[in-house]
């Protein structure tokens, strides 16, 4: 299991087991050998190796990663093998590898962390976006992408929707080797990731607007990202220094000014 979902409305932890092909919803106080209140499971559900989730508490949806390069919304609620209200894939969706979700509730988009396996440092991994509501093969209404955003390798995202910013942890680098190439070592501070924010609004090859990165950070891979914004920390983890960061940054949760009706003097 490596996703996890806690909804602080319903007292619920929700769970994908990529094992089992299914996504477990527990009460909040479980402890033990404590069965779940739900499982959605079965080839109806077009669920099959679920590795991320995310839960829109505003819509009352759970979207997943579907484990065949699908993402899939269902209801909140939904239980047993049911089929999801939407599926989001194909060719002209460029949906591949997921390894990260999140929604933007007020703006009515979801958010994927998507891995093409390029095979290169010339990645194809982006950030796309779509609208809420979209079903089927439908390209993306933004995909963050290119030399300039320096996504290659990237891992989890988290939107911030009160500022409508969003976080990804970028890997910046490889999990297998070819000796005999010139690749750069996960220790080579030169190569490392790096935590990348980017506006909700932002389509193309941009950079990121903000960067956490270098070495007085301490950040490798980092593999998964928090926010804080009421103290303005932005938390992570990282897969190489097995440890968790935390990162004071209020520069990141200001909201610039808005312009003045009259348009100054």
């Amino acid at each position: 299991m490596h996703g996890i979902f806690y909804d602080a409305i319903h007292d619920e932890i929700v769970v994908p087991v990529a094992l089992a092909g299914a996504i477990l919803t527990l009460p909040g106080d479980a402890s033990g050998d404590a069965p779940p209140k739900r499982i959605l499971q079965g080839p109806k559900t077009g669920i099959v190796q679920p590795d991320t989730l995310y839960v829109d508490l505003q819509h009352d949806e759970v979207i997943v990663e579907s484990g065949d390069r699908a993402v899939l919304v269902f209801p909140r609620g939904a239980e047993g093998d049911v089929a999801p209200s939407r599926r989001i894939g194909g060719p002209k969706s460029e949906v591949d590898n997921i390894y990260g979700l999140a929604a933007d509730s007020k703006r009515n988009v979801i958010v994927v962390a998507n891995r093409a396996e390029s095979g290169g440092r010339e990645s194809n991994d982006s950030i796309l976006i779509f609208n809420r509501l979209d079903t089927g093969d439908v390209a993306p209404r933004a995909k963050i992408a290119g030399p300039h955003t320096g996504i290659i390798k990237i891992r989890q995202v988290f939107v911030d929707e009160e500022r409508g910013q969003i976080f990804a942890t970028i890997k910046n680098n490889f999990e297998a080797y070819d000796y005999n190439t010139q690749r750069p070592s996960p220790w080579d501070p030169d190569k490392t990731g790096f935590i990348g924010v980017w506006s909700i609004d932002d389509n193309g090859d941009v950079p990121p607007r903000g960067v956490i990165k270098g070495p007085a950070s301490g950040l490798v891979w980092p593999a998964g990202v928090a926010i804080n914004p009421a103290n303005h920390e932005v938390y992570a983890i990282d897969s190489v220094s097995n440890a968790l960061f935390m990162f004071k940054t209020p520069e990141f949760f200001f909201k610039p000014p808005v312009p003045s009706a009259g348009g100054g003097r």
